[in-house]
C-alpha cells in the first residue's frame, strides 16, 4: 500500500489534509478527481461555519506547505 495525502485550501483561510492508504500508482490528479466537495464540506461540518464546496481548492502538498505547513515558528 501506498499512502497519499490530498491538501486543500478553505477560502483561502485555512488548510486541511486528507490521508490515506491505497495500491501505488495512482495518481494525485485522479485521487483528487474523485473527492466530492459537497461531500467533503458536510463532514467536516463546513457548511455550519459558511462555507459550501465553492470555497474548497485542492491544491498540491507542496503548496499547502508553502501556505499553511513550515516549522512550528513560522
Amino acid at each position: 500500500m501506498a499512502e497519499y495525502k490530498i491538501c486543500f485550501s478553505v477560502a483561502g483561510a485555512f488548510g486541511a489534509q486528507i490521508r490515506f492508504e491505497a495500491k501505488p500508482g495512482v495518481s494525485y490528479e485522479d485521487a483528487t478527481a474523485s473527492i466530492n466537495k459537497e461531500n467533503l464540506v458536510r463532514l467536516m461540518c463546513l457548511d455550519a461555519l459558511g462555507y459550501s464546496a465553492k470555497d474548497i481548492e485542492v491544491i498540491t502538498p507542496e503548496q499547502y506547505e508553502a501556505k499553511f505547513g513550515g516549522d512550528e515558528d513560522g
